[in-house]
């Protein structure tokens, strides 16, 4: 049995909408948009009871505890209703749908003859990783110490012009030390927290952020495919692009303008295997 209706985070017109519409090209599955995954579960379990159809949901990855080696499958998504385990539906296995959009295989196949040289892609993409090493590892301390429905704030910085992402100026240990000082503090006008258990797992973060680290190993999983983005955005510059938001659009309206549309989702592992558990679900 298929899914008939999946619901994703992003608005209508949305990177996610658009690379999943191509992604589940030729299934029964209709895509609508949950535009936030707040309260997504609940929405689903209700959705369920009212109708019919098989109703399943996708949601970002985001920053977690888990660091285990990738297997290029979406993860479950499940919900305790009654002590009993319900599946929702599944989160990608990478952070965010950009980490998929600047996969050198991706851009590869997406860009064409306009794409950069895949070797010098790498390269910057890999120096990005290097350069937002720390900064990644302040979000996932900051991400995974909170509680309750008073999450912490996990980044900061400076907008882009095209007020999509905020990136900061400057990514040392010390900064993100500071910063994350500034943001525990003026949490606990909310919620009160430890500035030590902050720090503590920002600490043990580093070490597999950093070079030679299992996170940073597997960069493309668990760093933000944003963050990469705008930690190569010279090289972008260098390649034509003005923002990482240009280079980010011209992948999307490449994969959507395939010259083989009937296999985009095998470009990728993951993109194939979700294709198959949607049109096979067992809810």
């Amino acid at each position: 049995m298929s899914v008939n209706i999946l619901y994703c985070e992003g608005g209508k017109g949305s990177p996610d909408i658009r690379i999943l519409s191509n992604l589940l090209a030729g299934t029964s599955c209709k895509l609508k948009s949950a535009k936030s995954k707040t309260g997504l579960g609940q929405k689903i379990q209700f959705i369920r009871q009212e109708i019919k159809s098989v109703v399943a949901a996708l949601k970002d990855r985001d920053f977690d505890q888990n660091d285990s080696e990738p297997v290029n499958s979406p993860k479950d998504w499940t919900v305790k209703d009654n002590e009993k385990d319900i599946q929702i539906g599944w989160s990608w296995e990478r952070k965010e749908i950009e980490n998929y959009l600047i996969d050198p295989e991706v851009v590869s196949r997406a860009l064409g003859s306009k794409s950069p040289n895949i070797e010098d892609y790498q390269a910057a993409l890999e120096n990005s990783a290097r350069t937002i090493a720390d900064y990644t590892a302040a979000r996932i301390a900051l991400s995974v110490c909170w509680q309750s429905y008073f999450p912490l704030q996990n980044r900061w910085g400076n907008v882009g012009i095209d007020h999509a992402h905020s990136f900061p100026p400057s990514l040392a240990e010390s900064d993100c030390r500071y910063e994350i000082k500034n943001i525990v503090n003026n949490h606990k006008r909310v919620q009160p927290i430890e500035e030590n258990k902050v720090m503590n797992s920002f600490d043990s973060l580093l070490y597999t952020c950093r070079v030679g680290g299992n996170r940073f190993k597997n960069f493309l999983t668990f760093f933000s495919g944003k963050d990469l983005l705008f930690g190569m955005k010279s090289e972008l510059n260098s390649w034509g692009f003005q923002q990482p938001s240009d280079f980010r659009e011209r992948v999307v309206k490449g994969i959507e303008n395939s010259p083989d549309p009937d296999n985009v989702w095998i470009w990728l592992p993951e993109w194939n295997q979700l294709r198959q558990l949607i049109q096979k679900a067992a809810f």
